[in-house]
């Protein structure tokens, strides 16, 4: 799904397939998509900027398209410059999954958690597409079937294409504005749709290796007899295999994803708060764009990352009641082991700063409404 979102803004190779080369329909789309979103989104409203300050209304409204803007752009840079990583990243993914037994409960657990981030995922895929969608047809309706010309929300003109509403310079900014604004759908999907795949098979290796502690809790009550003592070797040593691969591969998406979530929280927070000073001065159709722009990844990040949290504790507390005190000494080692190294939570950072959480997200929101305070 992600490959397929993305190669319609040129980026045919989001997993660093040696075999794949570029092609001449990808530099055009790079060049057609990118090159329009920079135009209309960035170029021409930076040049607006320099006319307008320090008007507050005007100003706030530039902020708020750049920094909306911003966001969609940072998500295309990050797939073209993580290929390589995400290469990486995604044979970890297989490999982590074929070393699972298939007839396991542990398996079972696994193959539901990645259905549920499918379904998820798509969800994602249609909000984005409706909201979208709905940014462009509204104005277009209303021009269809109203007395007056409209175009999607933007500050002030594209640059070069002025009177805007005057022919041919609003047919040629309103179809400049519908390219730019699917470059920001399909990134923001893509991107998101990356973001919960990830976190979904670091999620789903908890939840086995959880499952298979419980396998093990089940044996040691349940049997006693000399098969016991084999099957529980066999168990916690996948347990402790599985722990230290999971550990590898939290490492990798640490790596991948703390520089551009701590860029993200930054942006995010002047989408927020540049979106609650423009509420009053522009519709709804730009409110609501920017405010999905702003608030839906900063939620998943934290709610992924709480999610990890509380997997990880679960996950100690399987280990911690896995019945070790029913083993014999080298298996309560192993229990020890691990019981050791899960002691502190997993978890997911914006720049090694800010722990994705519930909390923070919180915090994020307390800071959005006191910034917005002092300047009302």
């Amino acid at each position: 799904m992600i490959t397929f979102i993305q190669q319609f803004v040129g980026i045919h190779n989001v997993f660093g397939d040696e075999g794949r080369s570029y092609s001449l329909l990808s530099v055009i789309a790079v060049v057609i998509f990118g090159g329009t979103f920079v135009y209309v989104g960035t170029f021409s409203q930076i040049v607006y900027l320099v006319h307008v300050f320090p008007d507050k209304s005007e100003t706030f409204k530039v902020f708020n398209c750049l920094s909306a803007t911003s966001v969609p752009l940072s998500k295309y840079i990050f797939m073209w410059t993580s290929r390589s990583r995400l290469k990486t990243v995604f044979q970890m993914c297989k490999d982590g999954l074929s070393s699972i037994p298939a007839d396991s409960t542990s398996h079972v657990k696994m193959m539901k958690t990645l259905q549920k981030a499918r379904f998820v995922s798509w969800l994602v895929v249609g909000n984005q597409a409706i909201v979208h969608v709905a940014y462009l047809v509204v104005p277009f309706l209303f021009t269809v079937f109203g007395n007056n010309r409209y175009l999607p929300s933007t500050p002030g003109d594209s640059y070069g294409l002025s009177p805007k509403y005057e022919t041919p310079y609003y047919e040629t900014t309103f179809a400049l504005t519908c390219i730019g604004t699917v470059f920001s759908g399909i990134n923001q999907t893509g991107y998101i749709v990356l973001f919960i795949t990830l976190c979904a098979h670091e999620l789903a290796h908890f939840y086995a290796i959880t499952e298979m502690l419980k396998d093990v809790h089940q044996i040691l009550t349940k049997e006693n007899n000399l098969a016991r003592t084999k099957i529980v070797n066999e168990k916690l040593r996948f347990c402790v295999k599985h722990h230290q691969f999971l550990m590898q591969y939290h490492i990798k998406i640490r790596e991948l994803y703390k520089i551009i979530f701590g860029a993200h929280f930054l942006m995010m927070t002047i989408v927020l708060v540049t979106t609650l000073q423009t509420m009053n001065s522009w519709d709804m159709r730009n409110t609501i764009l920017t405010a999905v722009t702003g608030i839906m990844p900063l939620f998943l990040y934290c709610f992924g990352g709480e999610l990890l949290i509380t997997a990880g504790l679960d996950m100690s507390t399987a280990v911690y009641t896995c019945g070790w005190e029913l083993m014999d000494g080298k298996q309560a080692r192993l229990v020890l082991l691990m019981l050791c190294l899960s002691q502190r939570p997993l978890s997911l950072t914006a720049a090694d700063i800010f722990i994705m959480n519930r909390e923070t997200f919180g915090k994020v929101v307390q800071v959005v409404y006191k910034i917005y305070a002092v300047f009302n």
